[in-house]
């Protein structure tokens, strides 16, 4: 099964949905991708739990440095 992904270029306010690429190949361009799994049985609230995981996980300065992640804290 393949993945699907919607990407976004840093500085881009995601407001419109031009703003975003998809498909299920990664881009180059882009600067930040999120990837889910196609058959995994995700539902809508799944998937928005896990971005707010992944906001709290960005927001540990600790967590993001130990991880070796290159973004500037």
């Amino acid at each position: 099964m393949a993945d699907h992904f919607v990407s976004l270029n840093r500085g881009v306010s995601g407001l419109t949905e031009t703003d975003f690429t998809t498909g299920t190949s990664s881009t180059a361009a882009d600067q930040i991708e999120l990837r889910i799994k196609d058959g995994a049985s995700l539902t809508k609230k799944d998937v928005v739990l896990a971005l707010e995981a992944f906001e709290r996980y960005f927001a540990t300065a600790p967590w993001v440095a130990a991880a070796g992640f290159d973004v500037a804290l």
